[in-house]
């Protein structure tokens, strides 16, 4: 069974591929949009003959300043495309088994846009 950092720290290897963003394993203290970090979700223990199967949700927080009304919306709408270069989704899923340490990778939902204060001004983030 892989460690939750372990996971974490491989999601956010396949998450590298994208261009531009600073990408975390962990939750960035003083983060630079763009960015995005990844953060344990639900888990759900022993699904299967008691310790066969565990569910890991992880959530993949991306975030954009919100410096401009179009561009920052824009940036979102590339990283919530099904497919493509800049897709999330395709990202995450490109190595799905992490190198080997869990069954299955599989980008289920993502939320809407809202907005936050960032350390440096607002920002524009989805999950």
């Amino acid at each position: 069974m892989a460690t939750i950092t372990q996971i974490r720290e491989g999601l956010a290897a396949n998450l590298a591929a994208l261009n531009g963003f600073q990408v975390s394993a962990y939750t960035l203290s003083n983060p630079t949009p763009p960015a995005i970090q990844v953060l344990p979700g639900e888990i759900t223990y022993d699904l299967a003959m008691h310790r066969g199967l565990d569910e890991v949700v992880m959530l993949v927080q991306a975030f954009v300043a919100l410096s401009s009304d179009i561009g920052s919306q824009k940036r979102l709408d590339e990283l919530l495309d099904p497919t493509g270069a800049d897709s999330l989704k395709t990202a995450v899923e490109s190595d799905k088994t992490l190198g080997g340490l869990v069954g299955s990778v599989h980008v289920t939902d993502a939320t809407g846009y809202r907005t936050a204060q960032g350390a440096n001004g607002p920002i524009l983030l989805c999950e």
